[in-house]
C-alpha cells in the first residue's frame, strides 16, 4: 500500500514526504529572533522590557497579515 504523502521527482520516483508540523507563531518569533540576535533574546526582551516586546512581536504578526 503506498503512502498518502509521496512526491514525484522529475525522473517518475516516489518519495516519502514528512507531514508538516504546525508551530504557533510565538514559537516562530521566538525562533526567528534567535537567529537573527541571541539564543533567549525574545525571552530577555519579554521580561526586561514587556511593552517593547510586544510591540516587536506584534510588528512580526503584522508582516504576516495574521
Amino acid at each position: 500500500m503506498k503512502t498518502p504523502c509521496v512526491s514525484n521527482d522529475i525522473q517518475g520516483e516516489f518519495h516519502k514526504v514528512e507531514p508538516l508540523k504546525i508551530v504557533n507563531m510565538l514559537e516562530l518569533f521566538i525562533e526567528l529572533t534567535n537567529q537573527i540576535f541571541w539564543d533567549g533574546y525574545a525571552e530577555n526582551l519579554a521580561h526586561e522590557n514587556p511593552a517593547a516586546f510586544q510591540l516587536e512581536y506584534t510588528e512580526f504578526l503584522n508582516g504576516f497579515n495574521y
